[in-house]
């Protein structure tokens, strides 16, 4: 017997709220494999950040009678382009029961969701998709009828561990953000974003929106660096928990030989917490990053991090960052592991995609983007 059902039709239509459980148990079936193989656990309500960052997201699932053997999630945003707002998808969430994945349930999600899109209006679409899984590259190359993407380089994930504590420069004041900082935060983005060729923008009401809606993601959370009185640089520090966790089935052997050491040495002083199979990943999230044009200062602000978590609850710190910005220099020093994925740009004419092809800059991705 193959183990493929035998009634392999498949209905193609947008998630209700009735789905959410079966949406939920498809999760571990399309476990992330890599250093640590893993899958996302987003309970009790598999959409709920997503409705919070865009009313108008939303899931098309593939069903086969009660049961969902696929997904593709669709959020949109701003992105800006030459000072200008650009409606953008972002796909995620793309999923197929390991059962229906040698059929055209994949090619039916994709369709559809790019269908919508095209009718709705929409001027770009991102995707990222893990380095090295072949599988939804074929979405990418301009067959089957779908447009080809623009590759747009890679996206570094950098997940380091509180170990150690790093030395911190002397020049920075470092304190958790206030009322008060806001305005200032919210020009400190905006003069950051328009350092890069694809990026979003902030405002107040959006900051606001941030850290009164989004669990874990308090004004407590954020942390500013300080040079002479002026914010040079801010970090959110995010438990994103309560929203989306990563349920750990194995890891590698460097990811063991990690874990060994961290034991080893908790008999000597405060260490992280391990990682354990089958739980949860004890993980904190850095995003909502920015810098006055000072690594420096975000430096001290990640080393602020790694120092205060020493010996805490979170087994990893993680923040994602493309692969050749600048602001990498600010990791030197920290101890982590790096995972990379690629960044694809969806557009709806030949012509415009050449436009931010011939454009010098890199895309800067905020966590509505890969959480």
């Amino acid at each position: 017997m193959s183990g493929f059902p035998i009634d392999k039709r498949v209905t193609v239509r947008k998630a209700e709220d009735r789905d959410n459980q079966s949406v939920l148990e498809l999760s571990p079936k399309c476990a992330q494999f890599g250093m640590i193989t893993m899958y996302p656990d987003r309970s009790p309500v598999f959409n709920r950040i997503h409705h919070l960052l865009d009313a108008g997201s939303y899931h098309m699932l593939a069903v086969n009678g009660n049961r969902v053997v696929g997904t593709l999630g669709t959020m949109h945003t701003d992105y800006f382009f030459r000072d200008e707002p650009v409606r953008t998808a972002y796909f995620m969430d793309f999923k197929v029961d390991p059962d229906f994945r040698l059929g055209i349930t994949a090619y039916r999600l994709v369709k559809t969701s790019i269908d919508l899109e095209h009718e709705a209006g929409t001027r770009m679409a991102l995707a990222t998709l893990l380095k090295n899984n072949d599988d939804p590259m074929v979405f990418t190359k301009g067959r089957g009828g779908f447009p080809a993407s623009l590759y747009l380089g890679d996206n570094r994930i950098y997940n380091f561990v509180p170990i150690r504590k790093i030395k911190i420069d002397s020049r920075f004041v470092i304190r958790p953000a206030v009322e008060a900082d806001i305005p200032d935060l919210v020009d400190l983005y905006n003069r950051y974003y328009r350092t890069y060729r694809l990026a979003p923008r902030m405002t107040e009401k959006k900051f606001r929106h941030y850290i009164t809606q989004i669990d874990g993601l308090s004004l407590g959370c954020f942390y500013v660096a300080l040079e002479q009185g002026s914010i040079k640089a801010v970090v959110a520090a995010w438990d994103a928990g309560s929203i989306k966790r990563f349920m750990v089935i194995k890891s590698n052997f460097k990811v063991k030989l990690i874990s060994g050491l961290v034991k080893f040495l908790s008999f000597f002083g405060r260490m992280p917490e391990p990682i354990r199979i089958n739980q949860p990943l004890k993980q904190l999230t850095l995003v909502l990053y920015a810098h006055d044009h000072c690594n420096e200062a975000l430096s001290a602000l990640f080393r602020y991090v790694n120092n205060k978590n020493i010996g805490g609850e979170y087994s990893i710190i993680q923040l994602q960052i493309h692969e050749d910005d600048p602001a990498n220099e600010s990791l030197k020093g920290l101890t982590g592991i790096s995972v990379y994925s690629e960044i694809h740009l969806f557009t709806d004419t030949l012509q415009f995609a050449r436009e931010i092809q011939n454009t010098v800059g890199l895309v800067h991705l905020e966590f509505p983007n890969y959480i």
